[in-house]
């Protein structure tokens, strides 16, 4: 009663102030377009798993002691001219810029490698030189001594002091002759010089050396820079810094090559490039849809004037996206032509029953009252009953669904709000001066098409159950199959040229698909930690034909001692101490605390990715006071799987239970609780079997087709059953209300449905393929969810409501009363 008479004073005030309300709507659009400057796009892996769970707090940690992010250049060369002269000087002068570049923590290639070969080479013939000026001077001390105890003269010392010489340079000779006159013929001992850098980095057939075989691909004729960014950068400094490496690559063209530049940075810039693009692309595009359904679907005048109201509505629903700092990603891009195809459908119900209060009343300020007294409250139940199932996916364990969720949910707030208030006051000053209106024939097309189908299902009910409910059955059985994808790759738009070059890169490289282990312990360099690593890595090589190979500092410390396995603390700190900093760095902190194994995998999908992490982690058996953990990239990816799955169940369920309880506050009726929802529960059947059939996998976006279902679905049986039970509350019976709430709403609903399905199709013209698999879903879905609102819950009403007498409209919350004409 109270709402009753709120609705109805509401009505009567947006009629008397329609000036005064778009005036205060200006205003507010206009700092909301102002928070459209501030929004930022967002394309960084953390979209898929929380901040907070233990593998990103892993992870973190990781990156913060062996680097975040990877880019690649590859070199690909011309025959073996790649790593000589001016080429090769080129390489070193890009190495150096490369490094030396802000927020860049290392860059690994062949002519680093072989600048750290070349220190240690010039150290070990200076010392060398060392020693053997040392034996020379002990020899001849020694000889000259000997002589003098001999009683010889200082002739004779001198001479013997002399042979002593000429015998160690004999022996010098015998044992490094050969290499000193290979070191002569090289020259200088530097990173520049062919002749030197040929001799570190290649065995004597020419082929690589195994240490760096992995940055010399394709027998050496290629070379493989890999740079890695410092932790932490935010998207924004990771573009700035892809910009920079681009520009430093293209200042060093390197004869005789081509060069391909990628890695997960370049992608993520992409993505935010195609982002901007597509977001200009999808407004225009569902401008020109919403043009053309509202031309042939909408037969009322002004039937244009829901698209500027929901444009004003998206200023809003962006403006507070600004505001609050919530990014642009590849979920809430979405946002635009899904919240522009559901505020149309709000502001054509509000516009609908407008024009057909003004038939009856031929007085605007009458016909807004009524339009809002009965629209205001039927498609508010909707929206709170929409809300509160989208609202769900904040359940979700991917931060990118609970900002959709989040945001859809306070976007069709913002919609509804917008065409109530927006949309009715310009239809009243357009009317005010009074327009003669010519009574409509008795019923379109449209409406005597609607009016047989549901006499059809009043005859036929158990019928029209039966092949629907079949169907959802099958749909749930194969749920299940459905194929999980969460490869940050695969939701990008393929044509992307930062991943045509890496696919180009992995056809050189072979696969560059890599699991990464942190090892954490007091000492990881402790033999009985060396120990379990070793046998880690082989058992899990052994054991799983999906790893071709690992990486560890045990790979570095073999190099100079074999078996190091089975050495003690002492052979492995000598053998440490060996080693460059280069070669260590990567692999173990600073403070050998930590370690770091690399899992080389064959290109193997995601799902079989997760399969083999969980038998690596169940698989461990680690020492005492030794922690072992996934991380990086990939395990990232792989690890938001379960996430994907789960939170789509859990927000599905839950959503069902919010919108029950909803409706059960609605309506004080467990039956008529239901009669809504149940259409609905059987579209997302129907749903999962389309997925089944089309090969659609379950990704970001289509893990929220089940709330977005619930949420548009259930709109299109609330608006029915609403009209159902007002008409039952004027005195009709059952079936006659049925028919009468199905010609007289059903065609708003039709309408409605059309232009929430226009909105979605430009969905078709984005980049992203991931995009475009949501939106023929999201159509398919939204024709499924009103062909179930016009056949299942008529049919589920004639069979369940058998209540003959007449429903007392004060008996449920927030529903206008009975009309009286």
């Amino acid at each position: 009663m109270f709402l009753r008479n709120v609705t109805s004073e509401a009505g009567k005030l947006i009629s008397k102030r329609a000036v005064l309300l778009l005036v205060i709507l200006a205003l507010i659009t206009g700092g909301m377009a102002y928070g459209l400057t501030r929004i930022e796009v967002k394309t960084s892996v953390d979209m898929l798993l929380s901040k907070d769970d233990p593998v990103s707090i892993h992870n973190e940690r990781f990156q913060k002691q062996f680097g975040g992010e990877s880019l690649v250049l590859l070199l690909r060369g011309e025959g073996n001219l790649l790593l000589n002269g001016d080429a090769l000087r080129e390489m070193n002068a890009l190495q150096q810029e490369l490094a030396a570049a802000e927020k860049v923590y290392s860059v690994t290639s062949p002519v680093s490698l072989a600048g750290v070969f070349a220190e240690q080479a010039e150290r070990q013939m200076t010392q060398m030189q060392q020693q053997i000026a040392e034996q020379v001077q002990q020899a001849m001390t020694e000889g000259a001594a000997a002589a003098k105890a001999s009683g010889g003269d200082e002739v004779q010392q001198a001479k013997a002091a002399d042979a002593a010489k000429q015998q160690v340079e004999q022996a010098v000779t015998a044992q490094y002759g050969e290499q000193i006159r290979e070191m002569n013929e090289i020259g200088e001992l530097a990173a520049t010089n062919t002749a030197f850098v040929r001799y570190a980095l290649f065995d004597e057939s020419g082929t690589p050396q195994s240490a760096v075989a992995p940055l010399l691909p394709e027998d050496g004729q290629s070379v493989l820079y890999n740079i890695q960014l410092d932790s932490g950068l935010t998207m924004q400094q990771m573009a700035e810094v892809t910009d920079e490496l681009e520009r430093i690559i293209a200042e060093h063209p390197i004869e005789h090559s081509n060069s391909l530049f990628s890695g997960i940075p370049a992608i993520s810039k992409t993505i935010e490039d195609f982002i901007a693009q597509d977001i200009v692309t999808m407004l225009l595009t569902v401008i020109v849809l919403m043009v053309i359904v509202l031309l042939v679907v909408f037969p009322v005048r002004w039937r244009l004037l829901s698209l500027p109201v929901v444009l004003t509505g998206m200023i809003w629903v962006f403006g507070l996206m600004g505001y609050i700092g919530m990014p642009l990603s590849i979920a809430t891009m979405a946002l635009l032509p899904i919240l522009i195809g559901l505020g149309t459908d709000f502001a054509l119900q509000f516009h609908n029953r407008y024009e057909e209060e003004l038939v009856k009343t031929e007085d605007s300020s009458k016909a807004v009252t009524h339009a809002v007294k009965h629209m205001a409250p039927a498609v508010g139940i909707a929206v709170i009953i929409m809300a509160a199932g989208f609202m769900t996916l904040l359940l979700s364990e991917m931060p990118m669904i609970k900002e959709f969720g989040l945001m859809l949910a306070v976007g069709v707030c913002i919609m509804y709000t917008v065409s109530l208030l927006l949309l009715l006051p310009v239809l009243v000053l357009r009317d005010r001066k009074g327009i003669k209106l010519r009574k409509g024939k008795k019923g379109n097309a449209v409406e005597r098409g609607l009016g047989a189908l549901a006499k059809n299902v009043i005859q036929r009910p158990k019928l029209m159950l039966v092949i629907p409910v079949v169907i959802a059955i099958a749909g749930f059985s194969v749920d299940h199959k459905l194929n999980v994808e969460s490869n940050i790759e695969k939701l990008m738009p393929q044509n992307a040229p930062a991943l045509i070059e890496m696919n180009e890169i992995r056809q050189v490289l072979g696969s560059t698909l890599t699991l990464d282990w942190m090892v954490e312990a007091e000492d990881v360099t402790r033999p009985e930690v060396i120990k379990w690593m070793d046998t880690f890595q082989k058992r899990a090589v052994t054991e799983n034909r999906e790893i071709t190979g690992s990486s560890s500092i045990i790979s570095a410390m073999s190099a100079v001692q074999p078996n190091i396995a089975a050495a003690d603390s002492s052979v492995i700190g000598s053998v440490l101490e060996q080693l460059p900093s280069e070669m260590t760095a990567p692999l173990l902190s600073a403070d050998r605390r930590m370690g770091h194994i690399v899992f080389n995998l064959e290109n193997i999908s995601t799902q079989e990715q997760e399969k083999l992490l969980g038998k690596l982690e169940q698989n461990m058996d680690l020492p005492e006071g030794v922690s072992a953990n996934p991380v990086g990239i990939q395990v990232l990816q792989v690890k938001s799987l379960n996430g994907l799955t789960d939170s789509r169940h859990t927000s599905l369920i839950s959503g069902l239970l919010a919108i029950l309880i909803g409706l059960f506050i609605v309506y004080r009726n467990v039956k008529r609780a239901f009669f809504p929802l149940l259409p609905i529960i059987l579209v997302n059947g129907w749903s999962t079997a389309l997925l089944f059939m089309l090969e659609i996998d379950i990704n970001p976006l289509t893990a929220v087709l089940g709330a977005l279902v619930l949420g548009i679905g259930t709109e299109f049986t609330i608006l029915l059953m609403e009209r159902y039970l007002e008409e039952k509350a004027n005195g009709m019976d059952t079936e006659t209300a049925i028919i009468t709430a199905m010609t007289k709403v059903g065609r708003a609903i039709s309408a409605s449905g059309l232009t929430v399905v226009g909105g979605f199709s430009a969905l078709l013209f984005t980049n992203f393929e991931v995009v475009k698999l949501f939106g023929v879903s999201t159509v398919m879905d939204t024709l499924l969810c009103l062909l179930s609102t016009l056949i299942v819950l008529p049919a589920i009403i004639v069979l369940l409501d058998k209540e003959k007498e007449t429903v007392n409209a004060d008996k449920r919350l927030f529903v206008a009363s009975p009309t009286k004409e």
